[in-house]
């Protein structure tokens, strides 16, 4: 049987927040995840930036189709200054600059540099200008 690479994103992305059997999916044995806990530690592990020396890896070669550069510069060092970071990855940051600054598209591929993208549901109203804005908004707030 050959599954197209959207349907298999689908399938994958489905096993892996345990929404299909283990056996749907090939992986005999393996629990589904069953609590948010261990989705924030798997998605802060396998984020692009886990801890300060990645961090500071990630602004020495800040390259143009860095989420970072949405902010502006005044807004970008104050939110890089915030940031904290644990063995499990980012604890702290400073989001008032995403709220004054960014649109929700934006600020998700901002906040999944550090794989806390659950902090968007916290945040008061951001801008929505486009469709993928909009869809991101309604992810974050069904009603």
């Amino acid at each position: 049987m050959k599954i197209r690479p959207v349907l298999m994103s689908f399938v994958v992305l489905a096993a892996s927040l345990g929404a299909l059997p283990s056996s749907a999916h090939g992986l005999q044995g393996v629990p589904p995840i069953d609590s948010q806990a261990e989705t924030l530690a798997i998605a802060q592990k396998n984020a692009p930036i886990n801890s300060a020396v990645r961090l500071q890896e990630h602004l020495q070669r800040l390259s143009p189709d860095s989420p970072l550069w949405s902010f502006s510069v005044p807004a970008r060092q104050r939110f890089v200054a915030s940031l904290r970071f644990n063995a499990a990855g980012v604890t702290t940051l400073r989001y008032q600059d995403i709220v004054e600054e960014l649109s929700y598209s934006e600020a998700y591929r901002v906040l999944a540099l550090f794989g806390v993208t659950r902090v968007l549901a916290t945040l008061p109203p951001l801008r929505s200008e486009t469709l993928e804005d909009e869809r991101i908004r309604t992810l974050q707030d069904p009603s």
